[in-house]
């Protein structure tokens, strides 16, 4: 007997192949009717005698990227169809997770690479399962039409395999090839176009030495021979980058496990269909630039993710830097005019083409601890990340994330979306970039949130955003938002034991957290432990010299005169008038706020132990310490906790008297965050345990966790960032569980 269904399937479901996957299990299973793309998913009307064969089918054997979230099924009225078809997408109002970009696929590759393919070296090769996604689109659903190809009219045959749904370009939307589709040019700094083959040229540069600009997914990389030692200290004078780790692409994995030490599940990743930059431990004595990475043992590898950087290394047998075209922690660039007009003292030439990219978006930058995924940076194919909600959303709210990192967050009807890395605001070109990103949103889903959320921090630039909108808006704690995004990434809304732990943050009371220990639920929360405040000597100038932070945790332990004879690093940093100076604003209070910050903390032990005394990126201290823990030494210094005031001072003392012994000093103090989280969970053993904040990327610190904590209720974000960068989703959250009850 034949039955009737409407079936609406919601989640990834769109731009990964997911109809033709559809009208083939249809027809597998003689099943009439069609499927259609709508703006809040997919829906399908199923007419036959094996209905429910094909429902099951429908939730296995996905195409690799895609992502059912919910299924409806309900029987339909009557209709009588002849065969199964796939139909045009329905326009309107929705909340469809946006398909994410995908590197380039095996069948792809394999095409490209044989000569009897039409599509042979093809820089724009793609199909259903890999390509530009969100880069090129403007509003969903995903057709041609609202992407950047709409400027690229198909050939006859590209068009035949358009419409064929027994082909893999079955409305793969960025199907073109080399007679209908987007075309490369090489150009100067002063953007003219250069005559010759855009790859030749291009290669020709890189192998003389020189830096070139390349367009990819989604921005323009900066590229120089990674070898070389005078390419890349050419890059980092030009770009102003003094110490900063540098990525790596390289043309193979059998060449990138000759100068790395990688594990399977690193693997797995790095040749996986994303293709993210994954931190893996460096190996010693290969050819690689020293100031790829200075100081440190660790480095950020991928490979080709597109055919255009499959091209390059066609010609080149050396790996290549590539790092996002762009100034300073300001969004990357992805136009060859913005190259120009702004990196032109940078580049020596630009290989650009005429795709347009809507959307910028960087690569996402991951590392593996004890197996797990650590998102440091979320970008190409893991961003938009979308959220279903349990329950549709009464209405629209869009949350406006931190500072650094910047990321948003949008609540629509039963999604929550969290935006890809935009940037540190500040800047007009950041700033502009992340009222761009808010506009994007909003044109995706077609909606005008009526509710805003942001951090406490009236300075930051995504609150005064948030307050000159004149909309219903509510500022949400920093570091309590951390634990939050935890708890939305795995849908908890129990009370759980939350340690945020980062740089600073804006605090309830007016002071800068940090190392904050939190009883909290989606309601709200406790402040149950802190680290001891001390004082950034020089506000803003201690961010960048630890050396400041440290001289006050030794001001603290000691006098003066004790200070000065000191046989310390810290004090060997300073000149001794600039001792007493900075003690005597430490005495008065002077241009000295205190803070509880377990990231200035890592800042100021790396002073002590004598790692590095004034940084040039943020984070360096941790990582330069990361590098001498040993995992043999497991005993901690001593602190003590007075009603919830964790007191270091034990632990300075302790420091100073290993006489700068590195690996010593590293494995303790990691031992020593261990141990305070260890405190504070045997307390409460009845909790789950929830970490956020930039001070769980250094791995060393996750590892010993996991294996600390791992066996139990143990939460560590995975899928999205576990720095500020999710800070927009936890503000999302708590307004998700609060605004329908009226406690916003």
């Amino acid at each position: 007997m034949e039955s009737f269904y409407k079936i609406t399937i919601k989640g990834i479901v769109q731009g990964v192949g997911f109809r033709p996957f559809v009208y083939r299990e249809a027809i597998r299973h003689g099943i009439c009717g069609f499927v259609c793309n709508t703006p809040d998913g997919v829906i399908i009307e199923a007419q036959g005698k094996e209905c429910d064969a094909f429902i099951n089918a429908l939730q296995h054997n996905l195409p690799e990227r895609a992502r059912i979230d919910s299924m409806e099924c309900e029987p339909s009225s009557f209709t009588q169809f002849s065969d199964f078809q796939i139909r045009e997408s329905i326009l309107g109002d929705g909340g469809v997770a946006i398909p994410l970009d995908t590197a380039l696929c095996s069948a792809c590759q394999a095409e490209m690479d044989d000569p009897n393919n039409r599509r042979f070296r093809y820089p724009f090769i793609n199909c259903t399962d890999c390509g530009p996604r969100y880069t090129i689109i403007q509003t969903p659903p995903y057709d041609r039409v609202r992407t950047s190809m709409k400027h690229f009219t198909m050939c006859s045959e590209c068009a035949a395999e358009y419409t064929d749904p027994s082909s893999r370009r079955y409305h793969a939307e960025p199907i073109s090839c080399k007679e209908c589709g987007p075309k490369l040019t090489f150009l100067d700094i002063c953007g003219d176009e250069i005559v010759g083959d855009p790859i030749v040229l291009a290669v020709d540069m890189l192998k003389s030495g020189k830096i070139i600009a390349l367009k990819g997914l989604g921005g323009f990389h900066l590229m120089c021979n990674a070898i070389s030692d005078s390419a890349v200290a050419e890059l980092r004078l030009r770009k102003h980058r003094k110490a900063k780790p540098l990525a790596v692409m390289f043309g193979s994995i059998e060449q990138l496990e000759t100068y790395v030490s990688i594990n399977e599940v690193e693997k797995s990743h790095i040749t996986g269909a994303i293709k993210p930059i994954v931190i893996v431990d460096a190996l010693k004595g290969t050819n690689l630039s020293p100031q790829i990475a200075p100081y440190i043992d660790r480095l950020g590898v991928f490979l080709p993710y597109t055919p255009l950087h499959r091209l390059l290394f066609e010609h080149i047998d050396f790996p290549l830097v590539a790092t996002s075209a762009n100034i300073s922690d300001e969004p990357i660039m992805i136009r060859s005019s913005e190259v120009i007009n702004r990196l032109s003292h940078v580049v020596d030439g630009i290989l650009d083409h005429d795709r347009v990219i809507i959307n910028a978006l960087d690569d996402a930058v991951v590392q593996i601890a004890e197996g797990r995924l650590v998102m440091l940076r979320m970008g190409r194919g893991f961003a938009p990340h979308t959220f279903a909600l349990a329950s549709p959303l009464q209405n629209d709210i869009l949350a406006l994330g931190a500072h650094q990192k910047s990321a948003i967050a949008l609540g629509v009807k039963e999604n929550m979306i969290l935006s890809p890395h935009i940037g540190d605001l500040g800047s007009v070109e950041a700033d502009g970039y992340f009222e761009r990103t808010v506009q994007t949103f909003k044109r995706f889903y077609d909606v005008e949130p009526s509710v805003l959320v942001h951090d406490l921090h009236p300075q930051y630039a995504s609150s005064v955003f948030a307050v000159s909108q004149k909309k219903e808006h509510y500022g949400i704690q920093h570091h309590y938002a951390h634990i939050l995004a935890c708890m939305a990434e795995y849908g908890l809304c129990e009370r759980v034991l939350g340690f945020a732990y980062d740089g600073t943050g804006y605090g309830a009371d007016g002071s800068l957290w940090g190392g904050e220990v939190m009883i909290a639920d989606t309601h709200g929360y406790e402040r149950i432990g802190f680290l001891k405040p001390f004082a950034l000597l020089g506000g803003d100038k201690a961010i960048k010299e630890p050396r400041r932070i440290a001289l006050s945790l030794l001001f603290e332990n000691y006098t003066l005169d004790e200070v000065m004879s000191l046989k310390s690093p810290t004090v060997e940093a300073f000149l001794p008038h600039e001792i007493r100076t900075l003690h005597h604003m430490w005495l008065k209070n002077i241009n000295a706020p205190r803070s509880s910050s377990m990231g200035r903390l890592f800042d100021a032990v790396a002073s002590l132990g004598g790692f590095v005394q004034s940084l040039d990126y943020e984070g360096q201290g941790g990582m330069m310490m990361e590098s001498f823990v040993d995992d043999s030494i497991i005993e901690p210094f001593a602190f003590e906790v007075n009603d919830g005031m964790i007191d270091l001072s034990p632990m300075v003392r302790e420091i100073i008297s290993l006489e700068g012994d590195k690996t010593q000093i590293a494995s303790r103090f990691i031992s020593t965050v261990e141990a305070i989280m260890s405190y504070y969970a045997d307390q409460y053993p009845a909790l789950p345990i929830v970490v956020g904040g930039g001070v769980f990327q250094n791995r060393a610190l996750m590892a010993r966790l996991y294996r600390r904590f791992g066996e139990g209720r143990f939460y560590v974000q995975q899928q999205t960032p576990i720095n500020d960068g999710s800070i927009a989703l936890g503000q999302l959250y708590y307004a998700v569980h609060n605004m329908e009850k009226g406690r916003l």
